[in-house]
């Protein structure tokens, strides 16, 4: 049997999710190392940041862990093929990366850890899965990577990126946390937020898409009920509808942060195809990835050539008119 120990950290803010992965380790006998934080933090990237020297930490406590994200839950036995070092990974169009929301470490990769927080204090505008990334291609480090589905309910794979699952699924990893405040989410993963519709009419688009991502019932039935337009307050799977005011949310949120269920994307389908399609030039992880570099000392060390300074200022340029061009 693979041993590790589950761990996790979170703030207030996170209180009503991490119930669900204390009820899971519970059930099937794994021991949880889980921190609540007091305050909140200024921004995601302290947060991020917080979680490599909290994971560093529990490495050296506990020796091999599995940090989930506190909104993760374990929905069938962990495989004990699944050996540290282990990520979950993802690809939407064409663009591949780590999420590091499912994460195994052990001792062995200590170097590498101290590396990582290292790296992320010297890039603090980026998450700190563009900086595992960096990293895993310039200290040569390979893992284990287990892929994530977003859309298709009926996937092989074993993490589920939503609050669905099926016979398959390992772990869920949902995305419901950022129903508050959504676009603070896009801005770290995806750059600078376009002002080409008002706030409202964004954080309206980008909840619709985590509601096709993450819901784990019958579209097909929820599109009916909103349609017939009767009833005030309908519990389905987790999330509340509001037929006659067209609105809803996942439970958790609802009322306070209830929104309109017309918005756009309109169907699953469109959600799908908007999510999958490759955004015009670089992406943000890509463009973040070319620009971090190894110090001298670490390139030496793991044996890459430091790049020349018409390089550096080349590859700056380009990833200014490619994001122009976006």
């Amino acid at each position: 049997m693979n041993a590790f120990t589950v761990i996790t950290c979170y703030t207030p803010q996170f209180d009503h999710l991490v119930t669900g992965l204390r009820k899971d380790c519970e059930r099937l006998g794994y021991p949880l190392h889980c921190e609540r934080i007091a305050e909140e933090f200024g921004n995601l990237i302290q947060a991020f940041d917080f979680k490599i020297s909290f994971i560093r930490r529990m490495v050296d406590q506990l020796g091999c862990v599995l940090w989930l994200d506190a909104e993760c839950r374990i929905v069938n036995p962990v495989p004990d093929s699944w050996h540290s070092p282990l990520i979950s990974t993802y690809e939407v169009g064409g663009v591949r990366g780590f999420s590091s929301g499912v994460l195994m470490l052990n001792n062995l990769q200590r170097e590498f850890i101290a590396l990582w927080e290292k790296y992320a204090q010297k890039y603090p505008a980026y998450p700190d899965d563009f900086v595992l990334d960096f990293l895993a291609k310039a200290a040569s480090m390979t893992f284990t990577c287990i892929p994530f589905e977003f859309y298709d309910r009926d996937t092989s794979l074993s993490v589920a990126r939503g609050m669905w699952q099926n016979e398959h699924t390992i772990i869920q990893h949902p995305t419901i946390n950022r129903w508050p405040d959504p676009i603070k989410y896009q801005v770290a993963f995806r750059g600078r937020h376009r002002l080409r519709r008002p706030l409202a009419e964004s954080v309206s688009r980008q909840r619709k898409g985590l509601f096709y991502r993450n819901f784990g019932g019958d579209f097909s039935k929820v599109d009916r009920i909103m349609t017939e337009g009767r009833e005030t307050e309908i519990h389905y799977v987790d999330w509340v509808f509001d037929a006659v005011m067209k609105r809803y949310a996942p439970a958790c949120y609802w009322p306070s942060l209830a929104d309109d269920f017309t918005s756009k994307p309109r169907s699953f389908e469109i959600s799908r195809q908007n999510f999958a399609d490759r955004p015009a030039g670089r992406s943000h992880r890509e463009s973040a990835i070319r620009r971090m570099r190894l110090d001298a000392d670490d390139a030496q060390r793991y044996g890459h050539r430091l790049p020349s300074r018409v390089s550096l200022l080349w590859e700056r340029i380009r990833d200014v008119f490619s994001a122009d061009a976006l």
